[in-house]
């Protein structure tokens, strides 16, 4: 079992606005109902809003705070995902008040996967793609998105008028699109879509029945094959369908596994034309097989 993730800038921005980390939280308090404690691995990553002031530093408070409330808890199932957002949103506006950033900085959206027993827990505040892999090697993706382009962040969950003004707007409405392949070769498929206006979207599967979890911030839908003049961000868009395989398909679960496959992918990428103007955060979990 192993936790890794990394970043990487996007052509149209001058400073990366995503930011991600990986490791384990120390053992939970030694009791009757767990013996020997359990340490748990965690994976989490942010994408701050282009638009918004300082969101490099806020994406970076906001998962920074995300890993206090789960290392506190020992066992991160003391708190639910959308309890564990909400909580990092409060202490990484907090931080920022302190840095005398404004609070547009936390315009961050916030993933976060860990261990919790038998269950892998993932949970999805705002935009971005869960990738999962299964013992057998199916692959099932989830990919959440607001028509609005304005993801529901959550910092607004301490920002009443400004999720006000979204829910008024009915820009907090998303859509989670599901995509299907028998294996990582096979192109992937639509499997079905929902939607929902939930702050966190929460997934909770069994994770002996899965090779690995991957969280993907939604600069992997900003590829394209550059143009022949090879100027700004012009070019045909590359699907998601297309980029992914490629991101994911680890040789190696060992180590920085995450940071490996995505230089190498990156390289590709060159070879072929590729590039991508959004800046992309990967993390992922290696749950055995």
């Amino acid at each position: 079992m192993n936790a890794d993730s990394t970043f990487h800038i996007g052509s149209s921005h001058a400073i990366c606005q995503d930011y991600s980390l990986a490791g384990v939280s120390p053992p939970a308090v030694r009791s009757e109902e767990f013996d020997p404690p359990l340490s748990t691995p965690y994976v989490i990553l942010s994408d701050g809003c282009s638009s918004s002031p300082d969101t490099d530093v806020g994406a970076r408070l906001l998962v920074k705070a995300a890993e206090q409330v789960m290392r506190e808890c020992g066992r991160p199932s003391a708190r639910n995902p959308a309890e564990i957002h909400t909580e990092a949103a409060r202490r990484a506006l907090t931080w920022a008040e302190l840095l005398r950033l404004p609070p547009q900085a936390v315009d961050a959206t916030l993933l976060t996967a860990h261990l919790d027993g038998e269950e892998l827990i993932i949970g999805c505040s705002g935009d971005g793609v869960i990738c999962l892999e299964t013992r057998a090697g199916a692959i099932d993706v989830y990919s959440i998105s607001y028509a609005s382009g304005y993801p529901l962040y959550p910092a607004y969950a301490h920002q009443p008028g400004r999720l006000l003004a979204m829910k008024d707007a009915g820009r907090d409405i998303k859509e989670v699109k599901h995509f299907h392949s028998a294996s990582v070769a096979e192109r992937l498929r639509p499997w079905g879509a929902s939607g929902g206006d939930s702050p966190t979207e929460v997934f909770a599967i069994r994770a002996q029945d899965y090779k690995y979890a991957a969280l993907i911030s939604d600069g992997v839908h900003s590829f394209f094959r550059a143009a022949r003049t090879g100027v700004g961000g012009g070019g045909e868009a590359i699907l998601l369908e297309e980029v992914l395989p490629g991101l994911v398909s680890f040789k190696s679960t060992r180590g920085a596994f995450v940071g490996r496959r995505m230089k190498r992918f990156m390289k590709d990428c060159q070879d072929r034309g590729w590039q991508h103007a959004d800046d992309l955060a990967v993390g992922a979990l290696h749950l055995g097989g």
